[in-house]
């Protein structure tokens, strides 16, 4: 009964990744997940226009492509100045950030909420540490969620 839901689960995503129209890249499908990951071409031709508005994307792009074998469904968007949400991860708002310490995670975490539109954040942390889950938990009990993982264990991905 579960292979069957699983079976027919990846049918649809490949059935939502194919309808995708000529402004999608259609970057990414996990058939083992059934996840899958579509990126604005107005987002990728804005990717060239700086160093380190490249090395954001190349972040955003590594970022969805973990989410997507973890089964989610991605579409990353055209960046609209910086001042937006970069993601819907299964069709809800999300925010993309990646940081190496607990520093500034609730200010991220407010910002993407407050002042780019986003439903959801979105956090990869390079390390583990006691600091990185006490400031998941301030942002919980701030009414922000989202996801998170670790960059040594990119196969789970938490909720908060």
């Amino acid at each position: 009964m579960i292979t069957l839901k699983i079976h027919f689960r990846i049918k649809a995503s490949i059935a939502k990744f194919d309808s995708y129209g000529s402004e999608w890249e259609k970057t990414l499908f996990d058939e083992d997940s059934g996840g899958y990951f579509v990126t604005e071409k107005a987002r990728i031709a804005q990717s060239p226009k700086s160093q380190n508005e490249f090395k954001k994307f190349d972040k955003e792009q590594d970022m969805c492509k973990t989410l997507t074998r973890n089964g989610f469904s991605i579409e990353h968007l055209d960046d609209k100045n910086g001042k937006s949400y970069d993601i819907h991860l299964d069709g809800i708002k999300a925010d993309l950030k990646k940081t190496s310490s607990h520093n500034n995670i609730v200010k991220y975490g407010k910002e993407a909420i407050r002042v780019q539109g986003a439903e959801i954040v979105v956090f990869e942390f390079e390390k583990e540490t006691e600091r990185i889950h006490a400031e998941i938990l301030q942002l919980k009990l701030k009414g922000i969620h989202g996801k998170y993982y670790f960059s040594k264990k990119k196969d789970i991905v938490y909720l908060f």
